[in-house]
Formats: structure tokens, C-alpha cells, sequence
């Protein structure tokens, strides 16, 4: 699942160096631009791609929960439960796609304004605006709940066969995961309150951009940013350690009468 997250943003990244970058600089405009190649590429990366990475991750706290909670469960072997969970990710990132044609409603991109919009703001942008300010957060949630229930889990649960300071090694592992998973499911919500919020506090062509197209493109390079700090030793190194010390811990079975 850790691919099938990354592809999404590596498909939102990708569109500033190669579609919104590119319009801005040659000073495009909606007319000069084909409708349905605006239309396809702005609803696959800002609805499609949008949605797909916040699924991915609640789909991956899942079945982080239920391997915590339910490790000993039965799983038939013909059913492939990760192709099964990617495949409902795909459907429910098609629905904000899909669903707004039914309405004759489009999602395009301005080159002018440097954002991602309706095409008929009036009649469509309002409605579609409010659905993903609150869907994004709602998807938050969802994966951070499942998080906490399993951090807490993990903090309560008892440790047997090991030292006291290999239990603070564990829970402090723990809290770094559960701080990782924090700021990745809640990144999208920090577009949201950039876009809808920051935004407008300053009547200005690039303060808008900066928080609204950039902030968009920019939160999935940050969760990569996380992802290496928290899986590497480079967060190791930037709080100052020297490298991590490799150890071998021998366990005896004999034991003194």
C-alpha cells in the first residue's frame, strides 16, 4: 500500500514542474488551453489524486488496526485483501470526479489565478468547495482514530522477556510513529485551512498563489520530508546524534537457583 501512496504524490508533485509551472510562464489562459485536457488533468491530480492518498491512508491504518487487535484472525488465503482495499480506494477518490458531472459541473484549472476550481463557480463552485472542506478533514479522522486506538494499545499493553530500557526503546518507537501518522493524515487538512483561510488575508496574486496552488502541491513533498525523517537516520542526524550505535543483546536461559 506504501507504493500505491506514493504514486499519488508523486503525480501531484509532478504537476507544478510540468503543467502549472509551464502555463504561468508562457501566460496561459483558461481559453487558450483545450477544455478537456484542462478538465481531465485538473480533476485526476486535484480530486482523483486528492482523495486516492487520503483513502490510502486510512486503508493503512487499518490494517494496522487489525493486525494489533486481531493478530491470531483467520485470513483465507484467495482473497487478496490489499488488491480488494486499493480497488475500493479507487472507486470512492472516483466519486468527487464523477459524481459533479451529473450536474454538469467541472473542475478545471485557471492559469491565471494559479488555482484549481470549478468551471462554473456560480452555479457549481460553492457546493463543490464545501464537499471537499469537509470530506478531507472527515477522512482525517477517520485514519488518526484509528491510529490513536492503536497507540494506545500499544502504550497500555504489557511488555514481558525484555529490560525496562528496551521497553522505553519500544514505547518511544511507538510515539514516533504515532506523531509520524498524526502530521501525514493531517496534512491535507493544513491545505485546506491555507486555501480557504490564509489565503484571503491578504489581498495579493502571490500570497494567494503561494497558499493555495503551492501549499497544494508542497504538502505532499512535506509528507515525503516526514516519511525520510522518521524511516531514516536522517532525523537522527538533524537532533544532533553522530550516527546510530548497532548492538547485540545475548539472552541466556540459565538461570541461578
Amino acid at each position: 500500500m506504501c507504493l500505491f501512496k506514493a504514486i499519488p504524490n508523486l503525480l501531484i508533485s509532478a504537476s507544478f514542474p510540468f503543467w502549472i509551472c509551464p502555463l504561468s510562464f508562457l501566460e496561459y489562459t483558461i481559453i487558450d488551453l483545450p477544455r478537456f485536457l484542462n478538465i481531465s488533468i485538473a480533476e485526476f491530480i486535484g480530486l482523483f489524486c486528492y482523495y486516492f492518498a487520503s483513502l490510502i491512508l486510512i486503508c493503512m491504518s487499518l490494517n494496522r488496526f487489525m493486525a494489533i487487535y486481531f493478530p491470531l484472525r483467520k485470513v483465507p488465503s484467495k482473497i487478496p485483501y490489499s488488491n480488494l482495499s486499493i480497488l475500493v480506494c479507487f472507486v470512492f477518490a472516483s466519486g468527487p470526479v464523477f459524481v459533479p458531472k451529473f450536474f454538469d459541473c467541472f473542475f478545471i484549472y485557471d492559469p491565471e489565478l494559479g488555482i484549481f476550481l470549478s468551471e462554473d463557480v456560480n452555479r457549481c463552485g460553492k457546493a463543490m468547495d464545501s464537499f471537499v472542506i469537509y470530506s478531507i478533514p472527515a477522512l482525517a479522522v477517520i485514519s488518526n482514530g484509528f491510529n490513536a486506538i492503536i497507540f494506545g494499545k500499544l502504550v497500555k499493553d504489557k511488555m514481558t522477556g525484555i529490560s525496562e530500557n528496551q521497553k522505553q526503546q519500544r514505547r518511544m518507537k511507538w510515539k514516533a510513529m504515532y506523531i509520524q501518522t498524526v502530521i501525514q493524515d493531517f496534512l491535507p487538512v493544513l491545505d485546506i485551512i491555507n486555501f480557504n483561510l490564509i489565503s484571503g488575508l491578504i489581498i495579493s496574486s502571490l500570497w494567494y498563489f503561494i497558499f493555495s496552488t503551492l501549499s497544494f502541491v508542497c504538502i505532499y513533498a512535506i509528507d515525503g520530508a516526514v516519511m525520510m525523517f522518521f524511516y531514516t537516520d536522517f532525523g537522527f542526524y538533524c537532533c544532533g546524534g553522530k550516527g546510530p550505535k548497532k548492538s547485540i543483546t545475548f539472552v541466556s536461559g540459565v538461570q541461578n537457583a
